[in-house]
């Protein structure tokens, strides 16, 4: 499974791929700890070892397991091993709830129903059925005419491997309406769309149709955050990306990400970053 991929991955980093959603990762070195925020994804990690930080909580991910986070998360993750010889190499693919809720219709009966933990993040063994369609998803990298008829078919059969595995009780609860992951699911989107905006619990309180101490509670269950924590992880992230991507001055980007006091924004920057902005972004730029 890794030849063919090392042939593709001659470059470090991130690499996009020509199958829609798939994204290939290489690193030849341990990393320091990355911020980033994660879309909803399916990772596997084929070679190395990596930390993920949600929160205060550290999860472990070693080869041939894969990550499953079904929705928008800050998280902050750093290589720990990794070499030239053996180089880090993982991959992502972009996971859409509405082909999931759909499939989870078709199934029915079929996916576990046993009570599962509704968090937003999960790590788990990839067993063989589920490494058989990577390793076909991989083949089409060979074969890009093929890509448009079997890419669609390989990612129905993925979905379906993860909710039949010990992963799909947990996923199907992000599809329920009515379910704690569900209504939190909700919640993220609406901070996604008005991070900048001031933050009002009885709001995002009222779109999950919870009482505000309820909301607390399950929303830091799912993110081990904060709505509050996790609105400042988006607003900086986003303010780090139109610094890097648009070349907005630090000022700027952190009057547009929603923050009042430049002061306090490069405070909480460099905190998050662990380094002033203007100096995170040259630092960053240097790696791109």
């Amino acid at each position: 499974m890794l030849q063919p991929l090392l042939a593709k991955l001659t470059s470090t980093g991130v690499n996009e791929s020509c199958i829609p959603g798939l994204k290939l990762y290489r690193s030849n070195a341990p990393t320091s700890a990355t911020p980033t925020l994660y879309e909803p994804t399916l990772c596997l990690l084929l070679q190395g070892n990596k930390q993920i930080l949600l929160g205060e909580e550290m999860l472990q991910y070693n080869p041939l397991q894969y990550l499953l986070v079904p929705v928008m998360l800050p998280v902050s993750g750093k290589i720990i091993r990794a070499s030239s010889n053996e180089p880090y190499l993982g991959v992502s693919i972009s996971l859409d709830l509405r082909e999931l809720t759909e499939l989870v219709i078709d199934l029915g009966d079929k996916v576990p129903r046993q009570p599962a933990p509704a968090r937003g993040i999960s790590i788990g063994d990839a067993d063989l059925d589920l490494l058989s369609v990577f390793q076909r998803i991989f083949a089409l990298l060979e074969r890009p005419q093929d890509i448009a008829v079997l890419h669609p078919l390989l990612k129905r059969e993925l979905l379906y491997r993860l909710l039949l595995g010990p992963a799909g009780s947990h996923l199907r609860e992000f599809t329920l309406l009515d379910s704690q992951a569900s209504r939190i699911g909700k919640v993220i989107d609406t901070l996604r769309q008005r991070f900048n905006q001031p933050l009002r619990i009885k709001e995002l309180a009222d779109v999950a149709h919870l009482s505000e101490s309820a909301l607390f509670q399950a929303f830091k269950a799912v993110t081990s955050m904060s709505p509050l924590q996790f609105q400042k992880q988006l607003r900086l992230n986003e303010a780090r990306r139109i610094m890097l991507y648009e070349g907005l001055e630090a000022a700027t980007a952190s009057y547009k990400v929603g923050y009042e006091s430049p002061s306090q924004f490069s405070r909480e920057y460099s905190r998050l970053f662990g380094a002033p902005p203007k100096a995170d972004v040259a630092r960053f730029r240097q790696t791109l």
